[in-house]
C-alpha cells in the first residue's frame, strides 16, 4: 500500500516499526500507521519526501517539530516519541491518534454545531496556551492540524512550524510567510521569524470561524489578496449563520482584528470569552454557598462572591490519574469565590477528591496567590465544560475574599 504514495513510499529501513498504510501526507512527508514492535502498540510515523541533501532546512524543522512536542505534555498535544535519520531519510514517530483531522470533518461533513465547534476550540486553546508559557508558538494553527478523537478529545499536531524561542535555530527569514493563508494573522504575511502568540490566538479564531461555518475565512484566489481581505474585513460568523450566538461571534471577530494589538492578549483570553455565560452578568452580588450548615454566627462569611478572574491553574492529577508527581497545566475561569471554596469552569472533567493548586492573580502587577483545593462538587456545562465546586483545606479570611472580589 505504501508503494501507492509514489515519491514519498521512500521508508526508512526500521527494525523497531513495521510499516502499515499512509494516513495523511502534507507539505514535509507522509504519515503512516506503523506498529511498534517492541512495545505491540501502533504508532504515526512522519517520513519526510526529501533527502537531507536535498533539502537540510525541512530536516532542521522535523528536529524542530521533535523539540517542541517532546517538552509539551499536554493532553490535548499529540506526543512525540522517536527522531531518526536512516541514511538520507529522516522520520519522527507520534503516538498514534484514531480519529479524523478537522479539517476532514468539515469538508466532508460541513460545518459543526456551536457547542461542538466551542468544545473543541476550547480545548486546542488550553494546548497552545500550554505551550506559549513554554516560549513554543505553533504558527500554523489550522483545521487540518487538529485531530478530533471518538469520544471528542482534540489534540494539536504538526509543529513543523514551531517557533521555540528557547531554542531558536534561525530557521526563517524576516520575509518569510510560513503558514497557511487562510488562517494567518496578518503579520504573519510579512515576517514569520517574529510571529508571536498573538499570531495563534487569530489562527485559532479563524479555524473556529471554519467550524462553525463551513467557509474559508477571508477566501481570494491569491496569499495578496487573502492579506488584503483581512487588512480591510471583519468577519461576522452571524452574517454566514444567522442562528449563532452573540457571544460566539463578538469572541471571533475580536481575535481576528487585523491589529494584533487590539486582540486578545491570549488563548486563555480567548478561552474566557467563549465560555462567558450571560446568565453570569445578572448573578447576584452574593448567594449562598451549599455548604453544609456551616455556624450561624459564620453564616454571612460563607457567601459566595461572583468573579470574572480567567487563570490558569496547575492540577495534581494523582489522585485521578498518573503518578504521585503527575501535574497538568489547565485554563480556568473562577466562577466564584467564598472562604471555604471556590467554583471553576474547567474544559475537562476531574473527579471528586482531585486536588488543585489554583493560581490566581491578585493585582494589576501581576502578583500571584497560589491556593489549594479539593473537588468535592461537579456540575456539568453545555459545551462540554464543567464547573467544579472546590473546597479549601483552610478557609480563607473575609479579607482575603475581599482582595479577589474587588480585583476582579
Amino acid at each position: 500500500m505504501a508503494a501507492a504514495v509514489g515519491k514519498s513510499a521512500r521508508l526508512p529501513s526500521l527494525t523497531r516499526y513495521e510499516f502499515g498504510e499512509p494516513i495523511g501526507s502534507g507539505g514535509m512527508g507522509t504519515v503512516y500507521r506503523a506498529l511498534d514492535k517492541t512495545t505491540g502498540r501502533a504508532v504515526a510515523i512522519k517520513v519526510l519526501r526529501s533527502k537531507l541533501t536535498e533539502s537540510p532546512t525541512q530536516h532542521q524543522r522535523l528536529a524542530t517539530e521533535f523539540r517542541a512536542a517532546t517538552q509539551l505534555e499536554h493532553p490535548n498535544i499529540v506526543r512525540a516519541l522517536e527522531m531518526g535519520v536512516d541514511g538520507s531519510i529522516s522520520y519522527l514517530v507520534y503516538e498514534l491518534v484514531e480519529g479524523a483531522s478537522l479539517g476532514d470533518r468539515i469538508e466532508k461533513g460541513g460545518k459543526l454545531g456551536e457547542a461542538e465547534a466551542i468544545r473543541i476550540i476550547t480545548q486546542i486553546a488550553q494546548a497552545l496556551h500550554y505551550a506559549h508559557l513554554r516560549n513554543v508558538v505553533h504558527r500554523d494553527v489550522k483545521p487540518d492540524n487538529i485531530l478530533v478523537l471518538p469520544d471528542g478529545r482534540a489534540k494539536l499536531t504538526d509543529f513543523g512550524l514551531a517557533k521555540d524561542y528557547n531554542n531558536d535555530q534561525d530557521l526563517t527569514r524576516h520575509t518569510s510567510a510560513l503558514g497557511t493563508p487562510n488562517f494567518m494573522a496578518p503579520e504573519q504575511f510579512g515576517g514569520a521569524k517574529t510571529a508571536d502568540a498573538k499570531c495563534d490566538v487569530y489562527s485559532l479564531g479563524a479555524t473556529l470561524y471554519n467550524a462553525v461555518t463551513g467557509r474559508l475565512p477571508f477566501h481570494a484566489k491569491t496569499p495578496l489578496a487573502i492579506l488584503t481581505k483581512k487588512e480591510r474585513e471583519s468577519p461576522s460568523v452571524r452574517a454566514v449563520v444567522p442562528e449563532l450566538s452573540t457571544r460566539i461571534d463578538e469572541a471571533i471577530r475580536a481575535v481576528l482584528r487585523p491589529d494584533p494589538a487590539t486582540r486578545p492578549a491570549s488563548c486563555l483570553e480567548f478561552f474566557k470569552r467563549l465560555t462567558a455565560r450571560s446568565r453570569f452578568d445578572n448573578d447576584r452580588d452574593s448567594v449562598e454557598l451549599p455548604n453544609p450548615n456551616p455556624p450561624g454566627s459564620e453564616l454571612r462569611a460563607w457567601l459566595r462572591h461572583p468573579l470574572g478572574v480567567g487563570t490558569c491553574g496547575m492540577i495534581d492529577t494523582a489522585v485521578c490519574s498518573g503518578g504521585p508527581d503527575s501535574q497538568e497545566m489547565w485554563p480556568l475561569v473562577v466562577r466564584d469565590v467564598s472562604v471555604g471554596g471556590i467554583g471553576v469552569l474547567l474544559a475537562r472533567r476531574f473527579e471528586l477528591g482531585t486536588e488543585f493548586t489554583i493560581e490566581l492573580p491578585t493585582d494589576a502587577a501581576g502578583s500571584v496567590r497560589r491556593l489549594t483545593a479539593r473537588v468535592v462538587r461537579i456540575e456539568p456545562e453545555k459545551a462540554g465544560h464543567w464547573i467544579h465546586g472546590c473546597a479549601f483545606p483552610k478557609k480563607l479570611s473575609e479579607k482575603e475574599v475581599a482582595e479577589l472580589v474587588k480585583f476582579s
